[in-house]
């Protein structure tokens, strides 16, 4: 009996022993696989909950600088709300140094967003996606603080000076100069440029279009409200003289009508309409002949009593690829190393005010998904690819 109970006992012990480590193993909270892109996952979070546009984008301005202050990184802020950060290549005190050292390398992102929503911007995190409307937005200072962070750890080794620049202006102003600071002063000019945004991870514009951006408001004159769809016709009218001026220059000029609404009120019909067109071109003598024809359309067609108003909302002037073949090869060569699947199309990119001066730039996707109508949706496993391609972009666009 006594040796039946020793071997019981025995059992008992080594049951309780093996349970326990189970439970301690079971109990112990994992370690996320990739910390460094969880950090910048967060960041982008927080920051696309920060309504968007505001005046200056004050509330998220605020947020970048506290975590520059945070790291202990000078920076400034110039009177459009814009935030420019040095990182020093050599590890010296700053304020022995010039102001920028010669020919630095420029990475740039936009901090505003016109997709924020005050509900569906708070977000959503499952096991494989993050959602959110303007989540991608977000993912460009997200990761541009992250590559301050990495400076500070010592993880980013720097050749040049690093200058990280945080726009809170539309790059694609017409009435802006974002890029001005870069391009009209010595001190400031880049050796490359590289801007950053949210989709697509492995996309790479070969060949950069401009762009025009135009809208058409039409407007019923109150008084002469006659009820017979005035708008709506001149609309439609319009529209077909459109499409004509875009057959008239051939393949070399794509058109596309981005939005035509007209809407009414208590029953009647609409009082108000607007169309928006979007036209690229690699010729940029063609796209500004383009956009006068259009011009001379909207504001020479008359129709009874509508009034039109005519303005361009976006531009971008089309690049030079020819400028940034040595960093295009950089590019492409990491996301071999990286097994990021490469594909090439033909767009505009806020890189091209730059290639058009003379600096190489392009710019880089750091997560795959979908821009969604409502909101977008972010592949969690891609940034870790993403954040990993642009801190060795840098580091070899930098020597």
């Amino acid at each position: 009996m006594n040796i039946l109970k020793m071997v019981r006992d025995a059992l008992q012990v080594g049951y309780n022993t093996l349970s326990g480590r189970i439970l301690l193993h079971l109990g112990k909270p994992k370690k996320p696989l990739f910390p460094l892109a969880d950090r910048l996952l967060a960041d982008a979070f927080r920051l696309g909950q920060l309504p968007s546009p505001t005046e200056k984008e004050e509330r998220r301005a605020v947020f970048v600088v506290e975590r520059l202050k945070t790291l202990n990184l000078p920076y400034t802020v110039d009177e459009a709300g814009n935030i420019l950060v040095r990182l020093y290549s050599l590890k010296e005190d700053p304020e022995l140094r010039e102001d920028v050292s010669s020919e630095p390398l420029l990475v740039f992102t936009r901090l505003v967003s016109t997709r924020w929503n005050p509900l569906e911007s708070l977000g959503k995190l499952e096991l494989q996606y993050a959602r959110g409307a303007g989540l991608a937005d977000a993912l460009g200072p997200a990761a541009l603080l992250s590559i301050a962070e990495a400076f500070t750890a010592g993880r980013l080794t720097l050749g040049r000076d690093i200058l990280l620049f945080f726009s809170a202006l539309h790059f694609d102003d017409p009435y802006t100069n974002v890029f001005r600071l870069f391009t009209s002063d010595r001190r400031f000019r880049p050796l490359a440029a590289i801007g950053v945004r949210g989709f697509m991870l492995g996309f790479l514009t070969s060949h950069t279009l401009g762009a025009y951006r135009v809208e058409l408001t039409l407007t019923e004159e109150e008084e002469k409200n006659s009820g017979t769809n005035a708008v709506v016709s001149a609309l439609i009218d319009t529209a077909r003289h459109f499409q004509q001026v875009a057959l008239s220059f051939g393949d070399a000029l794509h058109i596309y009508f981005s939005r035509i609404e007209a809407l009414s009120s208590f029953n009647r019909t609409p009082p108000e309409g607007v169309m928006e067109l979007d036209m690229e071109s690699a010729d940029k003598k063609l796209l500004e002949e383009a956009v006068e024809k259009i011009r001379a359309i909207a504001e020479n067609t008359a129709y009874r009593n509508v009034k039109g108003s005519f303005r361009i909302v976006s531009f971008i002037p089309p690049g030079d690829p020819s400028v940034s073949e040595g960093l295009t090869r950089i590019l492409q060569d990491l996301m071999k190393e990286l097994k990021i699947n490469a594909e090439e199309e033909a767009k505009s990119d806020p890189a091209s005010f730059l290639s058009a001066q003379g600096i190489p730039a392009l710019s880089v996707g750091v997560a795959s998904g979908r821009e969604g109508l409502g909101r977008d949706t972010v592949e969690i496993a891609s940034i870790e690819k993403g954040r990993q391609l642009l801190e060795r972009l840098i580091m070899q666009a930098g020597t």
